[in-house]
C-alpha cells in the first residue's frame, strides 16, 4: 500500500511575465519542499487581463493564502520489498 509525505510551505506570489504574458509567481519564503525545489511556479494570466487587475489579484492571493501543500507518494517499503522478491523469482 503507497502512503503519502504532505510538505508545507508558506508562501507570498509576485508579479512577473516582463516582455510577455503577465504571470503570478508562487515565492516560497523557505526552500523546504523538496520536490519543488529548483522549479518556479507561475499562473499565466488571461491576455485582457491590465497591470492593475493582477495586482488586485496579487494583493488578494496575498492576503489569503498562507502556504502551500506538496503531495508526494511514497512506496511503502515491506511492498516494495515484497514486489522486488516476485520480480526475483520470475
Amino acid at each position: 500500500m503507497a502512503t503519502s509525505k504532505i510538505e508545507k510551505a508558506g508562501v507570498s506570489f509576485g508579479i512577473g511575465g516582463q516582455g510577455g504574458p503577465i504571470t503570478i509567481e508562487v515565492r516560497p519564503n523557505h526552500n523546504t519542499i523538496a520536490a519543488l525545489r529548483g522549479i518556479q511556479v507561475s499562473f499565466e494570466l488571461l491576455n485582457g487581463i491590465t497591470l492593475a487587475q493582477a495586482k488586485k489579484l496579487l494583493d488578494a492571493l496575498n492576503e489569503t493564502v498562507i502556504g502551500l501543500l506538496a503531495t508526494t507518494a511514497l512506496e511503502d517499503k515491506a511492498e516494495a520489498a515484497a514486489t522486488g522478491e516476485v520480480a526475483a523469482k520470475l
